[in-house]
């Protein structure tokens, strides 16, 4: 770390130190309070400690074991030590299923690499809902202003393993979609393009008009996150289609029937204009290899078109490029005449955390639990970090301060928060409504700009299909791994092939195919799973 950051780290800690010492941290009764209580009490005995394993910082430089800000003041709050098993995000999954599997010596809380349901039934982790009723009255509460949240969180069993993250109120302040170039569309006099015929039309005229001026056809038209799905899934979105991403190529019909989008006849038309596009090197050659990293790189060269991502990237690859040289905007859906436009959601939910087996005191850990993820003041800390260092309170309502909005050291909004601890891998909640929701719409406040992107393409925003929230028996998950794995596969060769020009595209010999391999039977089991949740 360079003197500069270390200097800024040493002032956020004396700060957040002398922050915490004004705080009452004396015992007012013995549970954790009614739910909307506006302070937290001690929830353990002195010296208590949790252990909690979790995917490190996103902000590298800050892991959670350098005690952080924020969890300083978690700890002065709560009366309860943390002591972190963490381990980077690329690293983490992997490195706890070996100790999942070794079913000893684990966190008293953890993040699941997995569905809870197998966890559950081999007894790593506990279920909550008992402990929930009688330690935890901010998240019994939480659940149940929230049927919906329950219902995905609760096993086939009945029994709620796991916690997640809640995520439904970042969909309207930080919708995901197609990013594009606006000023090259300026100086090329295009309009944005809303069909697909408008967009190859665009995405031709950047590779043949040198918009980035540099006299070279170096321009990069379209350059996708998660390579094919990531072209397929935004551009499938014009025919209607749900082919890739959140929702693994299902959709539900009008008649709750679920539908898997390969097999729709419309995906042919896809798959035939991504392969126009991969051969008049309008899709980017590498899309296949290429990581957000070397996206991000040839954004800051200004070869890079348009791409798929989230809203907020808007601001980072505008700052890549330099300022004032470029202007990347969300645009519209696409959408062919016919076909109501839309983009999917991404939530409501993200993650898993449970207590596991091995945990010395699940009542408090839970009560632990009930404290960050859904008491107001424990869930406003892990939002919007410490009072007077990241926000203030404005009348009534948390108001970031400079030390967010103009970080000093340069970082964006989401790292100033996350190199003091907030912004975490841990559950927290950001929902659409109530003051979960302040979050979101605070962030976006500090950037008119961008608020009038996400109000402009709110009203094309459509839940995502519930395929990834649903949790399976062990029964269910051992058919679904033979099913889907020959599936998915053989969908991502072929179209793969298609795009390429290696293989000719026969739809129908495609969709036989999939049949032969059992996409009806998979079908099946998620139509169970998906009527379970709706019942």
């Amino acid at each position: 770390m360079n003197a500069k950051k270390t200097k800024l780290l040493a002032c956020v800690l004396l700060l957040a130190c002398g922050l915490s010492g004004c705080q009452d941290t004396s015992p007012k009764n013995d549970s954790a309070g009614e739910p909307g209580d506006a302070k937290a009490t001690p929830l353990g005995k002195d010296g208590s400690t949790l252990t909690i394993g979790v995917t490190d910082n996103y902000y590298s430089p800050m892991s959670y074991t350098k005690n952080l800000p924020v969890w300083q003041e978690v700890e002065k709050q709560t009366g309860v030590s943390i002591e972190w098993n963490v381990n980077p995000t690329e690293q983490y999954n992997d490195v706890m299923r070996v100790r999942l599997a070794a079913a000893s010596g684990l966190p008293d809380i953890l993040q699941l690499p997995d569905s809870p349901v197998s966890y559950g039934k081999d007894g790593l982790i506990l279920p909550l809902n008992d402990l929930i009723d009688q330690h935890a009255p901010h998240i019994k509460q939480f659940l149940d202003d929230n049927p919906y949240i329950r219902r995905l969180l609760q096993a086939p069993d009945g029994n709620i393993y796991a916690l997640s993250s809640v995520v439904s109120g970042t969909d309207y302040t930080d919708p995901s979609g197609v990013l594009i170039r606006k000023d090259w569309l300026d100086k090329l006099g295009l309009q944005e393009p809303t069909t697909l015929d408008e967009w190859y039309t665009v995405l031709k005229a950047f590779k043949e008009k040198d918009p980035n001026g540099n006299g070279k056809a170096d321009e990069i038209p379209f350059s996708p996150r998660y390579s094919w799905g990531g072209a397929a899934e935004i551009f499938g979105h014009a025919l209607g289609l749900h082919v890739a991403g959140y929702c693994r190529g299902f959709d539900v019909d009008e008649n709750g029937r679920l539908q898997y989008g390969w097999m729709d006849p419309k995906a042919e038309k896809l798959v035939g204009w991504l392969r126009k596009l991969f051969e008049e090197g309008l899709l980017d050659p590498e899309f296949m290899s290429k990581k957000a990293d070397k996206i991000l790189s040839d954004i800051a060269l200004e070869r890079v078109g348009s791409t798929n991502h989230f809203l907020n990237a808007t601001a980072k690859f505008n700052a890549a490029v330099g300022t004032g040289k470029a202007n990347w905007m969300l645009a519209l859906p696409p959408a062919d005449p016919g076909v109501e436009r839309f983009y999917e959601k991404s939530g409501p939910i993200a993650s898993y955390y449970g207590i596991s087996k091995d945990a010395e005191d699940p009542a408090l850990a839970i009560r632990w639990l009930d404290y960050i993820y859904a008491s107001e003041e424990g869930a406003r800390l892990l939002a919007f970090g410490v009072e007077g260092l990241s926000y203030t309170m404005v009348d009534g309502k948390p108001q970031f301060t400079d030390f967010i909005a103009h970080n000093p050291d340069g970082l964006d909004p989401a790292n100033a928060l996350r190199s003091i601890g907030a912004f975490p891998t841990l559950p927290w909640i950001r929902s659409q409504y109530g003051p979960f929701s302040l979050q979101p719409k605070a962030l976006l406040s500090l950037d008119p700009a961008m608020m009038a992107q996400a109000d402009r393409v709110r009203p094309y925003l459509v839940d995502t299909p519930p395929i990834r929230f649903m949790l399976a028996t062990n029964e269910e998950i051992e058919k679904e791994k033979k099913l889907s794995v020959n599936i998915e596969t053989y969908v991502e060769e072929s179209v793969l092939q298609f795009i390429y020009g290696r293989k000719t595209i026969d739809w129908e010999a495609f969709r036989s195919t999939l049949i032969k391999l059992g996409i009806n039977d998979w079908l099946a089991i998620k139509q169970q799973q998906y009527d379970r949740i709706q019942s």
